[in-house]
């Protein structure tokens, strides 16, 4: 039996003016359901302090568990939104008009969106995968790319900074490859060739 070829899962639409590239986040199952598990775990930890702060007297008890509260609650939203992400997380290119536009958001909503000259952008290209030693030492990363929230496979200089996108562990080299070609055939770069 032969392998049917990978499709990839970015949606690629071009109306004649403008490109849009929707990537979805990658699925990974594992953490989306230790995420929902520690879900619960988590509401009945921040339901029983919450009881516990209002029904009790004692100054030093208050103050520890608001203390508490807070650090467990921000916890619990940062957990939620990695779940979210996860679940239903996408990242937007849009080129029209001289603007490279890049949004991140759930559901459609964008929560990060950035607008870049398109005439500043330079060496469009793969962003290379570190090897051997260098994948664990010696590559600063953000906490954001184990989440595959931040980091990507594609990447342009703009200015003095180097731009990634491609929603971090989100695609593959080839669908990144692809993408490049797609925005590269579409007019919309040209100052590799």
């Amino acid at each position: 039996m032969i392998e049917k070829p990978y499709e990839g899962r970015a949606k690629v639409n071009f109306d004649g003016i403008t490109l849009q590239i929707k990537i979805p986040s990658r699925k990974n199952w594992f953490i989306i359901l230790f995420l929902a598990a520690w879900m619960g775990g988590w509401f009945m930890g921040e339901s029983s302090a919450i009881n516990e702060l209002l029904s009790s007297d004692n100054i030093g008890v208050n103050s520890f568990m608001l203390f508490w509260l807070v650090g467990w609650t921000i916890g619990g939203l940062f957990a939620i939104t990695i779940l979210l992400w996860s679940l239903f997380g996408q990242e937007t290119i849009q080129i029209e008009r001289g603007v490279f536009s890049v949004s991140k958001g759930i559901l459609d909503i964008g929560l990060i969106k950035k607008n870049y000259d398109l005439n500043n952008i330079k060496n469009l290209e793969l962003n290379p995968e570190p090897t051997g030693m260098n994948s664990f030492f010696g590559q600063k990363k953000k906490i954001g790319d184990f989440w595959g929230i931040t980091g990507g496979k594609l990447r342009f200089d703009y200015g003095m900074k180097t731009i990634k996108l491609g929603i971090g562990i989100g695609i593959d080299e080839a669908e990144a490859r692809y993408l490049i070609d797609e925005i590269k055939n579409r007019g919309f770069y040209k100052k590799d060739e």
